[in-house]
């Protein structure tokens, strides 16, 4: 299992606490280091916030951004916290916080059938770093933390009772 900072691992914990959320990373990059002609490149950069980015021809100076992926169960529970999630991010970009959430698959067919088995969601978090230090990055994760957790104990009635799973990856990737 992979060792997380702890304002990170009580997002993680938050994300975990809501029913049909089965695994959930977070990891951190520089935006400033993907310029245009990257965004069609495949792998990693497959993931990366697009439209976004091509928005602002690139990063921010300064910006960073942690990418927070998560997957779901495969049934009721798993929707119901996709739309949980949707509305809390929703929610939160309307109070301004740079924050949105993005669904990723890969294509149907690559040498054999993928369609139905690749979704995952990823919640994009923007915030500049000055000079690099993720102090300021650590610290908008555990006031996200402290909403989530917030909006899950107002609603957990409606969610139902928490699922305990396994963490699989790592902040700063994927560790799979």
């Amino acid at each position: 299992m992979a060792k997380f900072p702890p304002e990170v691992q009580a997002f993680h914990d938050a994300m975990l606490r809501i029913p049909g959320i089965v695994d959930v990373t977070t990891g951190l990059k520089d935006l400033s280091e993907f310029t245009p002609d990257t965004y069609s490149l495949p792998g990693d950069f497959g993931d990366l916030p697009h439209a976004l980015l091509r928005r602002t021809n690139g990063g921010l100076e300064n910006e960073a951004w942690a990418n927070t992926e998560f997957e779901t169960s495969k049934d009721a529970a798993g929707w119901i916290a996709v739309e949980f999630i949707a509305w809390w991010v929703r929610d939160m970009s309307r109070s301004k916080e740079q924050i949105q959430l993005r669904s990723v698959a890969l294509p149907p067919v690559a040498g054999k059938k993928q369609l139905g088995t690749t979704l995952r969601f990823i919640i994009d978090h923007f915030v500049i770093c000055p000079s690099g230090d993720t102090a300021a990055a650590l610290a908008m994760i555990q006031d996200r933390a402290e909403s989530l957790n917030d909006s899950i104990d107002e609603y957990q009635e409606l969610l139902g009772p928490p699922v305990e799973t396994p963490r699989k990856k790592g902040w700063f990737g994927r560790t799979k």
